[in-house]
């Protein structure tokens, strides 16, 4: 996500109604859990901020800050060394970079029924060549994970969009040292036949470059903007089909056309921003144009 990720981090990216990370703290408030762990590291202070945005009613919302990166599953060990995923039952996981249009239901049936160790949500695969492939056998294990590529003959593939249950035996046998899910959850449950995966209902969106997360906020947006309260926009200005992010200023005369201006970016007189992201400490001189460029630079 360079260079917008200098600047803030991925999950934190604003969106028309909130950061990205919204979308996986609403899904897991709305599976009826009574707290939500967030893991943050790069950038903290910011990630802690964009958390602070969403309202989660009914749910203790707690951060795990790493003074060190701990990776995936180091993370998620540190969370329970500190006493904050609680001492009995399953814990669900989701990464906090994608938007995740699921239910946990189906997840939550297939984990509670099986024996499985670690519990993968799953969708019909949507691009094997870009993502890897989860394979299943006929009893909903995890046969294999293949790097991306074309699918074999008569391969069903499955695509893995950042959604888990990991029992409380897979939890408590996690190293309390920095490393990474695959090989620390996955692999043990798969190589002791005890890896699962079940196919949901939903949608799943990765926002994993600068033109991806451009993308779906022209989806979200349509024909109209938003704009947060704590810019400021002059009457003259115009604003089209744009996503104007916290403490931005944009001056009169400028227009901002399908772009997102953020975190403190200032479009000065006459200036005009198309297609393009500009954030940070980016000031975009009066009357200049820029057209289809990411710009970031951190304050």
């Amino acid at each position: 996500m360079r260079p917008l990720s200098e600047v803030v981090p991925k999950p934190a990216l604003p969106m028309p109604d909130g950061p990205v990370i919204g979308s996986a703290l609403r899904l897991a408030a709305s599976s009826g859990v009574e707290r939500v762990v967030v893991n943050t590291w790069h950038l903290g202070e910011r990630m802690a901020a964009a958390v602070a945005e969403i309202e989660l009613l009914g749910v203790e919302l707690v951060l795990s800050p790493e003074s060190r990166l701990m990776g995936t599953a180091g993370g998620l060990a540190l969370a329970r060394d500190r006493g904050l995923l609680g001492d009995d039952g399953p814990v669900l996981v989701l990464n906090g970079d994608g938007l995740l249009g699921l239910s946990v239901e189906f997840l939550s049936v297939r984990h509670g029924s099986a024996e499985d160790l670690v519990t993968l949500a799953l969708l019909p695969h949507l691009d094997p060549k870009r993502w890897s492939r989860v394979i299943l056998d006929a009893n909903g294990l995890v046969a294999s994970i293949q790097p991306p590529g074309p699918p074999a003959q008569e391969e069903a593939p499955f695509l893995y969009p950042g959604m888990m249950a990991v029992s409380r035996t897979a939890l408590d046998a996690l190293p309390s040292t920095p490393g990474e899910i695959p090989n620390r959850l996955w692999r043990p449950a798969q190589e002791s036949g005890r890896l699962g995966g079940v196919v949901m209902a939903g949608h799943w969106r990765e926002v994993g470059t600068p033109s991806d997360y451009r993308e779906v906020v022209a989806q979200r947006l349509g024909e109209t903007s938003a704009i947060r309260p704590s810019s400021m926009v002059a009457a003259e200005a115009k604003i089209r089909a744009s996503l104007i992010g916290d403490s931005v200023v944009v001056e009169e005369g400028a227009v901002v056309e399908s772009s997102v201006i953020a975190e403190g970016a200032v479009i000065r007189c006459g200036a005009r921003v198309q297609d393009s992201l500009v954030f940070g400490a980016i000031e975009v001189e009066p009357g200049e144009a820029i057209v289809g460029e990411v710009l970031a630079r951190a304050r």
